[in-house]
């Protein structure tokens, strides 16, 4: 999609350096660019926000996930400068801050096989829970007990917001 909407605009040599895949998290957008493209990155980024109709963001990912919280440097390209955003995801809701706390939608398969493996009754602890992706899961799917811990303050608090907005009982 991304190639073909710049196929005007790009030399062929730049097209085929172009990476033509992307996260799209709720309405925020997130883009990797090789460097012989950062000249281009607005760019980039305004065709972006004009093919993704829902998308109100679009950052570029400068820096890959590092760190004991797992977090990334983002430097927002085109639209609006914020990096919180609503992700829904096999019936459960969750606010996501994708630069402050870690999280992939390419996951989401994983996080079904893995809630969907949990039984009833089963005590799980996530000690890397984010944003709290599969504990909520876990929680909505199995009538059992999920711990979820995570060094990174942010998304802790994250998680609890998630937990009360899909009424997740405990605490």
């Amino acid at each position: 999609m991304l190639k073909k909407a710049l196929e005007n605009i790009l030399t062929s040599k730049e097209s085929q350096e172009l990476i033509s895949s992307f996260d799209q998290i709720g309405d925020i957008i997130i883009v990797r660019i090789p460097d012989s493209l950062l000249s281009k990155k607005e760019l980039i980024g305004e065709t972006l926000l004009n093919e993704v109709k829902i998308a109100k963001s679009v950052f570029y990912q400068s820096s890959p996930v590092e760190g004991d919280f797992r977090t990334r440097n983002l430097e927002v390209i085109a639209g609006e400068d914020k990096t919180e955003t609503e992700y829904k995801e096999f019936g459960c809701k969750f606010t996501v801050d994708v630069e402050n706390a870690f999280f992939s939608p390419r996951l989401s398969t994983e996080r079904e096989r893995i809630s969907n493996l949990v039984q009833d009754g089963e005590t799980v602890v996530n000690m890397f829970a984010g944003v709290g992706m599969f504990s909520i899961m876990i929680a909505k799917k199995k009538k059992c007990t999920v711990y979820s811990i995570d060094i990174n303050p942010i998304a802790a608090k994250l998680c609890e917001r998630n937990i009360l907005s899909n009424k997740i009982l405990g605490n």
